[in-house]
């Protein structure tokens, strides 16, 4: 296929103008301007604006994404902030009265921390069998971070103690 193929082909496409409006109403508004692109576009400056034009926009949709990117975060934290269950923010008088079931992991790591007041996650480890520190130390900071627990740095360990103390 030469280049009077394509413009044939292009001029076909421009020709029909119910398959042009189905494919956006302001086409037609374009026409000219892509027919002119069209003729020049063996031209390498041509195909050099083009570019620039399509570099131009694509950062200028990278800058308003991001802008929106970092007002959904604020939106979310806020959220976070106004539901959260974290020391910083509310007591344990203030949290919600809603109903939550836990998983049973969950439900015997607090009961082991009600029962000696106080654990890490070497001691969650051996009374529930983990085979590393990594897995209970996630699911006590899980449960700190939904306001079940405290947490206290005390040297390089960190204890969990209840939520009530």
């Amino acid at each position: 296929m030469d280049y009077h193929d394509s413009f044939r082909e292009i001029e076909e496409l421009l020709g029909n103008k119910e398959f042009i409006e189905r494919l956006s109403p302001k086409f037609d508004e374009l026409s000219a301007d892509i027919q002119e692109i069209f003729k020049r576009g063996n031209d390498p400056a041509m195909i050099a604006v083009l570019l620039f034009k399509l570099v131009e926009e694509r950062q200028k949709t990278n800058s308003l994404l991001e802008k929106i990117f970092e007002k959904f975060e604020e939106i979310l934290k806020k959220a976070d902030s106004q539901t959260s269950f974290g020391p910083q923010h509310q007591g344990p008088s203030q949290l919600s009265p809603k109903m939550e079931v836990l998983p049973e992991q969950d439900q015997l790591i607090l009961h082991l921390v009600q029962e000696k007041g106080q654990v890490t996650a070497e001691e969650i480890k051996k009374e529930l069998g983990y085979r590393g520190n990594n897995a209970a130390s996630q699911r006590l900071n899980k449960l700190f971070k939904e306001g079940h627990l405290r947490k206290i740095q005390a040297g390089r360990k960190v204890v969990y103690l209840a939520r009530n103390q």
